[in-house]
């Protein structure tokens, strides 16, 4: 009886290592799913995969700039000058003028401001200057562009200090100039 019952225990053992082992953390992000990769982040499962986006150069965007840094500084300087009302205007505006992830988040952007009552409520508003562009030195087809803005408001907005803010910044070559395919904001 002995004998059986530990056969038992260890066949259970053996099927539990082998089922585990083929197991693996569906909620785990691998490297590839980073945002330097060009992979579509996190992919939830039981959900169909997004599409890829649009290639930058069927996108047309308008405002196309001879130089990156012309790009960029156009961007950031729509980026850091808002009020609270005209920001969903402006975010649409950076839509127009960019391609791929960076139109997407702007229009994504554009449609939660329009909900967000905090910023009227508030009377927020963000101004700033573009202090420098460059290319990134560690990653190549990146640029890194630093800004100082200064956000006002009522409540907990009233009185805060201008900042210095970073961003990580890819372009794409489309209709014979630039236009920003990526906006990464790191601080």
């Amino acid at each position: 009886m002995r004998r059986r019952h530990f056969a038992l225990v260890a066949l259970a053992g053996l099927v539990i290592v082998l089922g585990l082992a083929g197991c693996s953390n569906p909620y785990a992000t691998s490297q590839r799913d980073g945002p330097t990769s060009g992979g579509g982040g996190v992919q939830n499962v039981g959900e169909p995969r997004a599409p890829a986006p649009r290639q930058a150069g069927a996108q047309a965007p308008v405002r196309t700039q001879r130089t990156p840094q012309q790009a960029i500084l156009q961007f950031a300087n729509r980026y850091a000058n808002w009020t609270y009302q005209t920001l969903a205007e402006d975010q649409l505006s950076l839509a127009s003028i960019s391609v791929g992830a960076a139109r997407l988040a702007e229009q994504q952007a554009a449609t939660a401001t329009r909900a967000d009552t905090t910023l009227a409520r508030a009377r927020i508003a963000n101004s700033g200057e573009v202090l420098s562009i460059s290319p990134d030195l560690t990653q190549g087809g990146w640029w890194v562009v630093v800004t100082r803005e200064r956000t006002v408001g009522a409540a907990e907005y009233e009185g805060l200090a201008p900042e210095i803010h970073i961003a990580l910044v890819q372009l794409a070559s489309v209709d014979n100039g630039w236009a920003i395919s990526q906006w990464l904001p790191q601080s």
